[in-house]
Formats: structure tokens, C-alpha cells, sequence
């Protein structure tokens, strides 16, 4: 395979949602409903439109059956709607997916997204691959956010941090050399940088060679940025994503990333309708 090629995306699923309870007590919020699909699946759907053809979920057991059972076939859903192609074609989009993806799930072995990566090393069968957190949300129609950080790979074949202005936070401020390498992590009264890390990265197996290295948070966590930022210093690009960011997180981010899919659908004059009477 040219080294070039991602064709394997490692999605960490490990987190709560405490900030959506009680609504994901029972749920994950990677598969809580962007207006007609789970989050998860419109992931899925753009790696896979974006030439990934094995997800790798690094998942706890609380959240493994519900992700596992929804990207599995179900001959008895198949059979209870057999004579009704409306029924069907709601599927269809999820039956292409679970048809030509490759699901592999692991179970998250230490706290933490670099606790969560380094879980899956042993599965992840290609230098290079693809890393999704599964509370954001970035829509652009021109050039997917996968798109993105893979085109930015394949110029210079260096690990590829996506990242996005945000002008509210003040922890976690990415800062850069003069060539765009990811070099220190700031406060807001450190730096002029307003951007952060989102859950858009291409890394390579080097990643996993620091473990020994990484040193656990006051929450006994490990994390993937400070990780690559500490001992890594220099060694991937980080580039600006462009599109509409929604943190599924937070109950507002869910709101308007729902109500954004809902206004492009075949109800979006209804949607349009309510929303003014509101």
C-alpha cells in the first residue's frame, strides 16, 4: 500500500457526555440522533466518502452492544419490511456502509484520548491512519474535514493536526513555528493564537512510542495533544479547518447541528415555518 494511502480511521468513544445528561445515562452521544442518522454514522459516512474502508472504535462497555448492534444487519427488521420500499430505502445508506466498512471495536484500556489511542495500537495495520473524536461535528459540501487533513498529509507525508478558531476558550491554544508545526499548547494570556485541536488528526505509529514518556493529568488522564505536543515537539503540521464546527457535547452544539441537517431536508419549509412562529 502506497504510504500515502489512509484507509483506517481510529474513532475514540470513550467519553460520557455528562454535559447532555440525562439524556446519555442510557445513550452515547456519538449516537445520538443529527436529525434523521446518529452522529456516529454521519462519521462513518465521511470516512467513507473519503476513501476509508476500516473504522477502528476504541469503546468501554457501556456503549460497545448499542454502536456494534446499529452497524450490524438485522434479518428480522429486513424481514418485517420486505414490502415496503419506503421502509427500505431509509436503510440504504446504512446497509452501503455496513456492507463495504470493516468495524473493529477495542476496548478503551486507560483513561484519556491518548489512553484511548494507544488501546487500539495493536489493530491499526498501516503506519499512517486517521483520528476522530466522536463529540464534533464539521460540515463543509466543498471539502469534507477528512478531506482536508488527508490532502494536507499527502503534500508532505507528516502527522496533520486539525484545528479551529475559537474565540471563547482560554486553555488549549495551539502555537505554531513559522512553518505551521505544532510546537506548545497556551493559555489566552499567553498567546495571540485563538485556535484549538479538533478531533481531526492523521498520525503515524510513532505516536505509540512514547507511552513510557506521557505522564498522567491531576484527573488521571492521558492526553493525545499534550502527548504529541511534549514529546513530538515539532513533528506534525497543524492545519486550519475550514467549515461549520458543531461540539455535539453541549446541548446547544447537538440543537443547531440537528436543526442545521433538519433545514436540509425535505421538511426544511416546515422546519423554516416552525422556527419563525417560535
Amino acid at each position: 500500500m502506497n504510504n500515502k494511502e489512509i484507509k483506517e480511521a481510529v474513532v475514540l468513544l470513550g467519553g460520557l457526555g455528562t454535559r447532555m445528561l440525562p439524556l446519555t445515562k442510557v445513550v452515547g452521544k456519538e449516537m445520538l440522533p443529527i436529525f434523521d442518522a446518529p452522529l456516529l454514522h454521519k462519521l462513518v459516512l465521511e470516512c467513507y466518502n473519503s476513501g476509508i474502508r476500516k473504522m477502528i472504535f476504541v469503546v468501554t462497555k457501556f456503549n460497545k452492544s448499542l454502536i456494534q448492534k446499529y452497524f450490524s444487519n438485522d434479518p428480522y427488521l429486513d424481514n418485517y419490511i420486505k414490502n415496503n420500499p419506503a421502509k427500505q430505502e431509509l436503510l440504504k445508506e446504512l446497509k452501503m456502509l455496513i456492507k463495504n466498512m470493516k468495524f473493529v471495536y477495542v476496548h478503551q484500556q486507560e483513561r484519556g484520548t491518548y489512553g484511548a489511542l494507544y488501546s487500539a495500537r495493536k489493530y491499526i495495520k498501516n503506519d499512517n491512519f486517521l483520528v476522530l473524536y466522536d463529540d464534533e461535528l464539521i460540515v463543509n459540501d466543498k471539502e469534507s474535514s477528512i478531506d482536508q487533513v488527508i490532502n494536507e498529509f499527502k503534500k508532505e507525508n507528516k502527522m496533520v493536526i486539525g484545528v479551529m478558531e475559537d474565540k471563547k476558550e482560554t486553555v488549549g491554544l495551539v502555537v505554531t513555528d513559522k512553518d505551521h508545526n505544532f510546537i506548545d499548547l497556551k493559555r489566552s494570556n499567553e498567546t495571540k493564537s485563538r485556535d484549538i485541536i479538533v478531533g481531526r488528526m492523521i498520525l503515524n505509529k510513532k505516536v505509540f512510542t512514547i507511552r513510557k514518556l506521557c505522564k498522567f493529568s491531576k484527573e488521571n488522564e492521558l492526553f493525545l495533544p499534550q502527548a504529541i505536543v511534549h514529546h513530538l515537539n515539532g513533528e506534525a503540521k497543524i492545519i486550519e479547518i475550514k467549515g461549520e464546527y458543531f461540539n455535539i457535547g453541549s446541548k446547544l452544539g447537538y440543537l443547531k447541528a440537528s436543526l442545521l441537517f433538519a433545514t436540509k431536508s425535505i421538511y426544511k419549509d416546515d422546519i423554516k415555518d416552525y422556527i419563525n412562529k417560535l
